[in-house]
């Protein structure tokens, strides 16, 4: 009986590693992100951390800099995805990230063909670089961003299952925002760009033209279009908030105004993406969560 105790606190220590280890994670990569974590209660945030950890983890295997061949990156990313799925199949992992995982994943029920969504788009990073219309890129976003607003509406808890929908459409908004920020980055570092080419055409564009950094009256009408997009699907969004359990709702409120804040940033800064990262600074995200707070979404 006593051998039993010290294996099961053994495992309780190394799962409190493991999920603290994932809260690293979230803080190195996710500032915004982070931050809005802070305000779900203690037991959410490790959920939440380890649905963070399990994203960010292939997305650098595939973003890697210093791993430039695609065959190396997939097969990584393959080990990776064979090594969840196997810890998935037994309940539990020697890596201590993966331990904490696999905990999170059975603990809110996440089915695994959603993590597997997630796994599929990672694939597609290194197999398409360009996408032809927003129904391509929507396809991907579904994997890369839509399935992790259904994996932390589990982890947060829902009144109804129509929070779902909702919280696909939210994973849209903050992807959509972080490819509008990012669009010098994608394109120089990772040779990746995922403005539809069909609304560049729509503005005199191409794909050369954001490879060249071209930023003229045609670049400032197509992030306008693009940004007015993002706004909508905010909109769209935002019902689903008030569907999940009552203790998260504040932690998604923030994130919520966080993310559309950059859109802001990005029109004060005129557009001008390619000069560096828009953000917010600590001060506007402590006044953007009081608005947050008292229900102001603007």
């Amino acid at each position: 009986m006593l051998g039993l105790y010290r294996d099961d606190n053994y495992a309780s220590v190394r799962l409190r590693a493991g999920y603290e280890e994932c809260r690293e994670i979230t803080k190195r990569y996710g500032t915004s992100f982070y931050f809005a974590t802070q305000f779900f209660p203690e037991e959410t945030r490790n959920g939440i951390y380890a649905v963070y950890a399990f994203a960010r983890i292939p997305d650098e295997i595939v973003d890697d800099p210093l791993n430039r061949d695609p065959e190396e990156a997939v097969r990584k990313l393959e080990e990776w995805r064979r090594q969840w799925l196997d810890a998935m199949d037994s309940g539990c992992s020697d890596d201590r990230v993966m331990n904490a995982i696999v905990h999170a994943f059975r603990k809110y029920e996440i089915p695994i063909d959603v993590g597997e969504a997630f796994l599929r788009s990672m694939f597609m990073d290194k197999e398409k670089n360009e996408y032809a219309n927003y129904a391509e890129l929507e396809d991907y976003m579904y994997g890369s961003a839509g399935v992790i607003g259904l994996m932390v509406t589990r982890v947060v808890g829902f009144e109804s299952e129509a929070a779902f929908p909702f919280a696909i459409k939210l994973g849209y908004a903050f992807q959509l925002t972080n490819f509008l920020r990012d669009i010098r980055e994608d394109c120089d570092e990772l040779g990746r760009i995922y403005m539809p080419q069909d609304e560049l055409a729509r503005f005199g564009l191409s794909c050369d033209d954001i490879r060249s950094h071209a930023r003229d009256e045609r670049f400032l009408e197509f992030m306008k279009f693009q940004i007015d997009r993002n706004r909508e699907i905010y909109r769209e969004a935002l019902p689903g908030i008030k569907l999940l359990h009552w203790r998260g709702r504040l932690a998604v409120r923030i994130s919520y105004v966080l993310y559309k804040a950059i859109l802001n940033e990005i029109e004060r800064a005129n557009y001008n993406v390619f000069a560096g990262r828009v953000r917010t600074n600590y001060q506007q995200k402590l006044a953007l969560s009081l608005k947050a707070l008292a229900g102001v979404y603007e």
